[in-house]
């Protein structure tokens, strides 16, 4: 009884005073998300304040410099070896503090950024820069080697081309390819491929490009497993030249029946992978000419080998037939034993040999 009464003395009594009214009209109160949701909006309004603000602070020289981005000058710089991190007011700054021309004189800065939107460059390492007078790119010019944030820059004339590849006029068509240095042709080395690659595989990915005349795949003859590269052969010309590429456009009829002015759109399709192995693509030699750098009078390769170092199908089988009349002379030929003695001569010609040793006996 004593522990009850004990228990009972310890739990807190009500305080004495109004009971609590609770306004059931009153509007809910916001949730945590609610309240998250408001904040967030409110930082990004103000945000944008922010940048309207330092919009309408930027200096005169500056506001004529960007109301017109488009136009260009005849009296232009091309500035390269810049580093990736370099921005307009840097090379706004370097140009301005060596040269005696003012900000004014600077009517362009164009400075490209890169393709890829998670790269953390800034630029893509060259700018061109716009004036308008002639003496500016004059002086300009002459600062070319200087250093822009550590790195010696080049600068050349916007109209300047000396140096860049000529264009070929027939538009590309029969110039040699850049990945392997040939004239375009129905056949193509594939390389970098898996030991898993077969000659079906290989038919079915070359297919999306056009129709496959031939495939040979170079194999272990232990194993019988890709050596790691092959030949593929199509009957168009246009067909090999699409997978030698590395990619195709498809085109997907995906248009409104309702709308019949939308053009149907048009996907890159990738044909430079197989079996998660990046393929390295080549335009090969003709068969008729690779056989005549090798087999010929004129040949100067080494017999049974490729292009690039590895032998093709059908070397091994043609130099056999070029040693076939040397082989049969051998056979015909005695071997000469003059260099030997007898009884090396008895081992080699496989007589028979008495012996010559003592016999030995235990009683």
């Amino acid at each position: 009884m004593t522990g009850i009464g004990e228990d009972n003395h310890k739990k807190r009594k009500l305080l004495d005073g109004p009971e609590l009214e609770i306004d059931v009209s009153a509007p809910e109160p916001p949730s945590k998300k609610a309240l998250r949701k408001a904040k967030k909006k409110a930082s990004d309004t103000d945000a944008k304040a922010d940048e309207a603000k330092a919009d309408t602070n930027v200096s005169t020289t500056n506001q004529v410099t960007e109301a017109s981005p488009q136009k260009r000058s005849d009296y232009g710089v091309w500035i390269g070896n810049l580093a990736f991190s370099v921005t307009k007011d840097d090379i706004r700054r370097f140009l301005t503090t060596n040269c005696s021309f003012t900000d004014a004189t600077i009517t362009r800065i164009h400075l490209p950024k890169p393709s890829d939107k998670n790269s953390r460059a800034q630029n893509k390492g060259f700018a061109y820069v716009d004036f308008s007078t002639p003496k500016a790119v004059e002086e300009a010019i002459g600062l070319s080697e200087q250093l822009v944030s550590g790195r010696r820059v080049l600068i050349k004339d916007a109209n300047n081309y000396k140096g860049r590849p000529e264009k070929s006029q027939d538009g590309g068509n029969n110039t040699a390819s850049t990945s392997s240095g040939r004239a375009p042709s129905k056949r193509l080395f594939v390389g970098n491929l898996s030991f898993d690659a077969t000659k079906e595989i290989l038919e079915e990915h070359f297919s999306k490009c056009g129709t496959v005349a031939n495939v040979h795949v170079a194999t272990f003859q232990d194993s019988g497993k890709c050596k790691g590269y092959a030949w593929v052969e199509f009957e168009d010309l246009e067909a090999a030249k699409t997978a030698e590429r590395g990619f195709k456009y498809v085109t997907e009829d995906d248009a409104d029946e309702e709308d019949p002015a939308q053009k149907p759109q048009r996907r890159k399709v990738w044909l430079n992978q197989i079996l998660g192995r990046r393929m390295r693509l080549e335009f090969a030699e003709d068969a008729t000419t690779r056989y005549n750098k090798r087999f010929g009078k004129n040949g100067e390769g080494k017999k049974g080998t490729a292009d690039n170092g590895e032998a093709e199908p059908g070397d091994f089988e043609e130099v056999a037939a070029e040693e076939k009349p040397q082989q049969s002379k051998a056979k015909n030929a005695k071997p000469d034993y003059t260099r030997y003695d007898q009884s090396t001569v008895q081992k080699l010609s496989g007589a028979i040999i008495e012996g010559q040793g003592k016999k030995t006996t235990f009683d």
